[in-house]
């Protein structure tokens, strides 16, 4: 989960907690609580029971609870079974679990140095569920 002395975990917010007010540290940020406000850091992990209602901007999110705004993720998106995301999503790399639940639209953007070839033009991961 932690691999980049940037991903030390600077901040967590627990169950039942709540932070009215935009929040940003320079490394990675753990909610469980609620957050009113926006949230800026360099890896942001949402658990079960967050509810986030403000935007997201980092290398890396990871959404296992619900989120009312728009995600930047440099890096990449990760919206897990229990996630539930209401807004557009920005990144490079968008992975929707069996289960999680996406209501906006979403942009893929590539680094302008890479071409198809490096990137193989290959799905890195993607499910979907017939209903």
């Amino acid at each position: 989960m932690f691999h980049r002395r940037a991903d030390k975990l600077h901040l967590v917010l627990g169950e039942n907690s709540k932070i009215t007010g935009n929040i940003e540290s320079p490394g990675a940020v753990f909610v469980d609580g609620t957050i009113i406000g926006n949230v800026e850091g360099s890896k942001v992990i949402l658990g079960e029971h967050s509810h986030v209602i403000g935007n997201i901007k980092a290398g890396a999110i990871i959404i296992g609870g619900k989120i009312d705004g728009h995600l930047a993720g440099t890096d990449k998106v990760e919206v897990k079974a229990t996630g539930y995301v209401t807004g557009d999503i920005t990144t490079k790399i968008l992975s929707i679990a069996e289960g999680g639940v996406f209501n906006g639209t979403s942009r893929m953007e590539f680094d302008a140095e890479k071409t198809v070839e490096e990137n193989d033009g290959k799905v890195v991961e993607f499910l979907a569920k017939e209903q």
